[in-house]
């Protein structure tokens, strides 16, 4: 109970029980078996779960089925009803996710799409889709341990499903990280010189914000404004596909980065939408703007809550720079996506959990993308592309 305590300590004692005793059949089930690092294969779903709960925000019934999942997976004799607590929820979220796992390759070859259907039919709840992304975050963050043509299959799986299906449910963190991990070790040369030049510019994009802050300060001061200034980086991924759409080389990529300020006020929306505005108007009296590239989420916020101003103007010296606007509470809102919806007074997580998930179904039965993620300039890149114009096919064993 108390590695439970470490892992998952926002749980009520209720929950942290249950998924105790989860924990133990799994524990059990895998005895003995081993990462390709050594470590104890349980590893695995202990991180699957973490990333559920703290960085999604699913609650104790998903990781209850992430570990008897993986113990049904390794020795499918295991009793995973245990004492009986488990509900008809759990139980079927890890029926979900066996019939995904178990696809064999006599059973039919797939192509891409297709596989992503199959996938969403077995998840009659929806999140057993989410889990299956969590999963297969989690195995690319630790794609070291395995074999290279395991390695290969993986990413090449991961880039025509998994990144899209993480793109249409809105998981745009998810999918960003995974592209990155996926061109690290797809293009290591190109990877290496774009993170690279990211480090060799860092004094440069300091130094361009220091100079963009400078005319704006005393302004913001004058009118009262509490206010922090961070500077957003694009992904190395999305820079170079950026440099390969527009067939430019790392500097002529105007929107390397953003400029963000995160206004400190109180939670009052008539408020902060005020103040958004107020610090708007001080930017392009100060600076040209491209009004074309204007981005307005106060006036008409996404359906998952997302509120920013996005504007790109013209520096003092003739570089475009976006500039995103926001208050402290917008920018937690999207930088922890659902995990933070319920950390705000007058939002229940049940609540927000649920239109969450119905959002997430009318997605994957609608195929199209649901309006969950930030907006962001990153966040509407198109999706990947196969790296070469063959056609590939899927099953889960490759």
């Amino acid at each position: 109970m108390e590695k439970i305590d470490s892992l998952f300590p926002n749980f009520s004692d209720e929950e942290k029980s249950l998924v105790s005793e989860a924990y133990s059949i799994a524990e059990k089930a895998l005895e003995g078996e081993l990462r390709g690092n050594g470590v104890p294969f349980i590893d695995h779903p202990i991180k699957v779960a973490k990333i559920a709960c703290d960085e999604i925000g699913l609650g104790a019934d998903c990781v209850c089925a992430v570990f008897l999942h993986e113990a049904s997976r390794f020795n499918p004799e295991v009793d995973i009803t245990g004492s009986g607590r488990f509900g008809k929820d759990i139980l079927k979220m890890v029926e979900g996710l066996k019939k995904i796992a178990t696809i064999k390759p006599k059973d039919t070859r797939l192509e891409a799409d297709n596989y992503k259907k199959l996938i969403v039919s077995y998840s009659t709840d929806p999140r057993v889709t989410v889990l299956k992304l969590a999963d297969r975050l989690e195995v690319m963050r630790s794609l070291d341990l395995f074999s290279k043509a395991s390695r290969e299959r993986k990413q090449l799986e991961t880039l025509m499903l998994y990144i899209p299906l993480a793109h249409q449910l809105g998981l745009y963190n998810m999918k960003s990280e995974m592209e990155d991990i996926y061109f690290r070790f797809s293009e290591p040369e190109q990877y290496r010189a774009i993170t690279n030049r990211l480090k060799a510019t860092e004094r440069d994009r300091q130094m361009i914000t220091t100079q963009f802050i400078e005319p704006l300060k005393a302004t913001l001061s004058d009118a009262g404004i509490k206010y922090k200034l961070k500077a957003r980086t694009k992904s190395a991924f999305s820079i170079w596909k950026k440099m390969q759409k527009q067939k430019v080389d790392f500097d002529g990529v105007y929107d390397v980065f953003a400029i963000r300020f995160i206004i400190d006020c109180e939670d009052d929306r008539e408020l902060e939408h005020a103040l958004c505005w107020k610090v708007f108007g001080f930017v392009t009296e100060t600076y040209e703007s491209d009004t074309n590239r204007l981005r307005d989420w106060i006036s008409n916020p996404k359906p998952n809550g997302y509120e920013s101003l996005h504007i790109t103007v013209k520096n003092a010296v003739g570089a475009y720079l976006e500039v995103q606007i926001r208050t402290k509470r917008m920018d937690e809102m999207a930088e922890s996506g659902l995990a933070s919806h319920w950390s705000y007074k007058g939002i229940k997580r049940e609540s927000a959990l649920d239109d969450w998930l119905t959002a997430v179904r009318y997605s994957l039965e609608h195929g199209k993308s649901a309006p969950l993620s930030p907006p962001d300039s990153e966040g509407e890149d198109e999706l990947p592309v196969p790296p070469s114009s063959d056609v590939f096919v899927f099953t889960p064993s490759g």
